[in-house]
């Protein structure tokens, strides 16, 4: 069997089919709004295996819209803490402004590389929804998404950072979509079936070689 890689070492997740059979117990949880589909969830899986996260984290923190991936932030920021190679703090957190200054280990020490700051006047001006809601993390996520893609892109794997507000998307205050709506060119799937169901949930207990 051929073995991802790019996956950790003792995850479930070893082969395409591991990727399909997760897919499929996912989407028949009825859990995540946004993939409704077998190929939708199997995008997202896969999408988070890029850059090293597992299929429940990918379902929860990645979102296709217009065929774009777009993470949440608690992901980006993850990423960056757990690089072992960049860091960032906050600098300043209020309903108006977040300032986050980004740093990155070299020759043994931690130097500051860059800051991102997002004001409410730049929510306004891009349209970010929400604001009245949730300020603070709108603006957090802005600031984190701009920061990662200026300072330490290499923390995604090269995919190009977008938050799913930055996409148009509706998102609860933990940056969630909660619209449920995700576009992309997909085939029309059958629901799955009872045995279907039973069969990609005992597929993903069954131990790998």
């Amino acid at each position: 069997m051929t073995e991802l890689a790019i996956y950790q070492e003792g995850t479930i997740i070893k082969s395409y089919s591991d990727v399909e059979s997760v897919a499929k117990a996912m989407v028949a949880s009825g859990f995540f709004n946004d993939a409704t589909k077998i190929s939708q969830a199997i995008v997202k899986i896969m999408a988070g295996a890029e850059i090293g996260i597992g299929p429940f984290g990918s379902m929860n923190g990645i979102h296709i819209i217009q065929g774009k991936p777009a993470f949440g932030a608690n992901v980006m920021a993850s990423k960056v803490k757990s690089s072992g190679r960049y860091n960032y703090r906050v600098t300043e957190m209020s309903d108006t402004v977040c300032t986050i200054e980004f740093m990155e280990h070299f020759n043994g020490s931690w130097t500051a590389i860059g800051t991102s700051s997002f004001s409410i006047a730049d929510a306004k001006k891009a349209g970010t929804k929400n604001l009245d809601k949730f300020p603070r993390n709108m603006l957090f996520a802005r600031a984190m998404s701009n920061g990662v893609r200026w300072f330490c892109p290499d923390v995604m794997n090269g995919s190009t950072v977008y938050t799913p507000e930055e996409l148009g998307a509706d998102v609860d205050e933990d940056g969630n979509v909660i619209d449920g709506i995700v576009e992309g060119d997909f085939q029309e799937e059958a629901p799955l079936t009872q045995a279907e169901l039973s069969a990609a949930v005992q597929d993903t207990r069954t131990p790998r070689d």
